[in-house]
C-alpha cells in the first residue's frame, strides 16, 4: 500500500503543478500543503485510560509534534500548515485518530491539500506503536499510512521511531521515485 499511496501523492502533485502551468517537466512537482495536527497518545496500558495523559507525556507529545513538523518541512515535499490552528473541538480534544477521517475536512478548511495525523499507541511502558496517516483533504481518501513498533517510553525511543517512519517510509521513497 505504501508505494501505491506515494504514487497517488505524486500524481496529485503533478496534477496541481500542471494546473498552475508554472512547472516544466525538468522541475520537481509542486509542494503540497500538509496540515500537521498535534501528535496524539492512544493509551491502552493498565490504568492509562483512567489516569489520563501525564504532564511528562503531554510535554513529550509536544516535542514530537515540533519534530514531525520540522522533518516534514525539511523534506522539501510539503509546505506545513499548523493543524492546531483549527477551532474544531476534535482537534482540541486530540481525537483525530478516532474520527474516521474527519481530519481531511478540517485540513481542507485550513487550506491544506493533505492532512497528517500521527499517534503513539501505548500498550505498556515497554511496548508502543507509532502510526501515521495522511489523507487527501478533498476526497478524504487515505493517501499514505505507516507504522513502527518501539520499545520504551522515552524521548529517544519516540523520536527515533518518528524519524524512521518519516524518513524511510515517506520521504526517501518519494524522493527516490522523483529522481528516476
Amino acid at each position: 500500500m505504501g508505494k501505491l499511496a506515494l504514487t497517488r501523492l505524486l500524481i496529485m502533485a503533478l496534477v496541481l503543478a500542471m494546473a498552475g502551468g508554472a512547472q516544466t517537466r525538468a522541475q520537481s512537482p509542486a509542494r503540497l500543503k500538509l496540515a500537521v495536527f498535534d501528535i496524539e497518545l492512544d493509551d491502552f496500558s493498565a490504568g492509562g485510560p483512567i489516569a489520563g495523559e501525564s504532564p511528562e507525556e503531554t510535554a513529550r507529545l509536544q516535542r514530537m509534534t515540533a519534530l514531525a513538523r520540522e522533518l516534514l518541512a525539511q523534506s522539501g515535499l510539503f509546505d506545513i500548515v499548523d493543524g492546531s490552528a483549527s477551532t474544531d473541538q476534535r482537534v482540541k480534544d486530540h481525537w483525530l485518530r478516532k474520527c474516521n477521517g474527519c481530519d481531511a475536512d478540517i485540513a481542507l478548511a485550513l487550506g491544506a491539500d493533505l492532512s497528517f495525523v500521527c499517534f503513539f499507541r501505548k500498550i505498556s511502558v515497554m511496548e508502543q506503536n507509532l502510526d501515521i496517516r495522511i489523507r487527501d483533504a478533498r476526497t478524504g481518501e487515505l493517501a499514505h499510512a505507516a507504522q513502527a513498533d518501539l520499545r520504551g517510553e522515552t524521548d529517544q525511543s519516540w523520536s527515533r521511531a518518528l524519524k524512521f517512519v518519516i524518513r524511510y517510509q515517506l520521504v526517501e521513497p518519494e524522493l527516490a521515485r522523483r529522481r528516476q
